[in-house]
């Protein structure tokens, strides 16, 4: 198996019969999957794409979502995909850096779309999911109504990139991972593997599918194995869990805050989830208070995992069947081999902090376009991941700090440096710095401390309004802080640490 597409193919040729996705009363069975993603890659195809040219994909959690990313792969196209929270100038980022030549999106998103679209000249295939379409846009419906099934698929190398990830980096705007047709398969299998996925699981798939996490373990691993995925495109604790008891799937996949929210239900405890063999928590550390009290009130044990888009994404869990520990990122993948180390590059000893660093096939190819970069990320075959974890006596590590301090809020990484730069913009501005405190329900919340330029005056409200006309709504502060001035070091450089801690000093006051 080189192309992820057959992935698809294998899976509906065993298991044909077998439900593949569930969204609200349909029930979509792996056969009809694949011939509705044969009948859209030939329509792709007829618009002349193919291997090389690359396409963005802006869905959300809808069975169209699938379809597409399987269709795209079988004719060997790249795929960028876009959050669905993004604001114009973010996508257009993308939409640019990547040099992609159309998008396939949502007719909800039109507007932010077209916005972002200004001045491309390549990004000319506007393909758009919904009754109707605008001048200049071809209705992705109709593409899959009207064409026969393609029975050939592209053949790609393994190294061949399948998709283009955009992830904070470690400076400057955000970059793209290009993860290899063998980088997601290899994490794709080793998650099923390790987490023992089988034919008769289902999944629910709340999780953004355009994010890694849904990509891979929600989408792709439930696929590989035959299994069901009950697609939701928006998250509602209590319609969630409604949900379980009437469709009894057997695994939930979400994030550290929507585990809390589980926990504001009213009488949720009454409802049936016993469906549930785990829940699976990934995307920042896991309270061990959270994991205890929703165990104690639903029942159901609560297995962390640790990874980033580099690693496509998934480097390790806690295991099903054995030892687990809260906030601890468990243990490596099969076929991933996982260090902490030091500065000089040894292995830390127990009781102390280091970097994660991993290696595997899972391990992306690069970023796109940066050499630089990845020669700072890629060493020796190794992914240096800027995590900061310590390592317990008990061969146990835990993340403590974000070596480059990326925000990581409600399972969404922030990159302080890019929601600076939105805030410099604003006229009465003259410093701004970005900085992530503990948050008991979103994991992290985001504090900015603003220097106002002389004789100006401005309002928390102002502030925010006008990084939310401009950035998705989780990148915006929540608090802002108006200072004369912000600590700095010899060189010049903001002491976030100092910032940080007179906010907290500030908070407890």
């Amino acid at each position: 198996m080189n192309n992820l597409y057959q992935v698809l193919e294998n899976t509906a040729s065993n298991y044909p019969d077998n439900v593949a996705l569930i969204f609200r009363e349909h029930r979509i069975v792996y056969r009809d999957v694949k011939e509705a993603t044969d009948r859209l890659a030939m329509g792709l195809k007829s618009l002349g794409l193919g291997p090389g040219d690359r396409i963005a994909i802006m869905l959300p959690n809808l069975p169209h979502f699938p379809m597409s990313i399987f269709a795209l792969l079988k004719i060997g196209v790249t795929i960028v995909p876009v959050s669905i929270f993004f604001k114009a100038e973010e996508i257009h980022h993308q939409l640019e850096d990547s040099e992609v030549k159309g998008i396939i999106f949502w007719e909800g998103f039109r507007s932010i779309v077209l916005e972002a679209v200004q001045g491309l000249e390549r990004c000319e295939k506007l393909i758009v999911l919904g009754e109707k379409s605008d001048p200049g846009e071809i209705r992705l419906t109709y593409l899959m109504e009207t064409k026969n099934p393609i029975e050939e698929t592209t053949e790609v190398d393994l190294d061949d990139t399948a998709f283009i990830v955009y992830t904070a980096g470690m400076t400057g705007r955000p970059r793209g991972a290009e993860l290899t047709h063998n980088n997601i398969l290899s994490n794709i299998q080793a998650c099923a593997e390790f987490l023992k996925f089988n034919v008769d699981d289902g999944v629910v798939g709340v999780l953004s599918l355009y994010h890694p996490i849904g990509l891979t373990l929600v989408m792709g691993s439930f696929f590989y194995v035959g299994a069901r995925v009950l697609l939701v495109p928006k998250f509602d604790a209590e319609a969630i869990l409604k949900l379980i008891e009437a469709e009894k799937p057997t695994f939930f996949i979400g994030v550290p805050s929507m585990y809390r929210e589980f926990l504001k239900v009213e009488d949720g405890e009454s409802v049936d989830i016993s469906s549930l063999k785990f829940c699976l928590s990934s995307g920042d550390a896991l309270k061990s208070e959270t994991m205890e009290e929703f165990e104690s009130k639903f029942n159901v044990h609560i297995l962390e995992g640790y990874g980033l888009t580099e690693a496509s994404p998934l480097v390790s869990f806690n295991s099903p069947v054995r030892e687990r520990k809260a906030g601890s990122i468990g243990l490596p993948l099969p076929r991933i081999e996982l260090k902490i180390i030091d500065e000089t590059g040894s292995e830390v000893k127990p009781g102390n902090v280091g970097e994660i660093i991993v290696q595997g096939s899972n391990v992306m190819k690069g970023y796109l376009n940066r050499p630089e970069a990845t020669k700072e990320a890629l060493k020796d075959g190794w992914l240096y991941t800027g995590d900061l974890a310590k390592l317990h006596d008990n061969g146990f590590a835990s993340i403590v700090d974000r070596k480059k301090d990326v925000i990581v809020k409600s399972g969404f990484n922030v990159y302080p440096r890019e929601v600076e730069k939105f805030l410099v913009g604003h006229p009465k501005i003259r410093e701004a710095v970005v900085v992530g405190l503990p948050d008991p329900i979103q994991g992290e919340e985001i504090h900015a401390s603003i220097v106002l330029k002389d004789g100006e005056e401005s309002t928390q409200e102002e502030i925010i309004e006008y990084v939310k006309e401009r950035m998705a709504t989780y990148k915006c502060p929540s608090v802002v802080h108006f200072v004369s001035t912000l600590p700095k070091g010899p060189t010049g450089r903001v002491l976030r640490g100092k910032i940080r801690q007179s906010i907290e000093k500030d908070k407890k006051q």
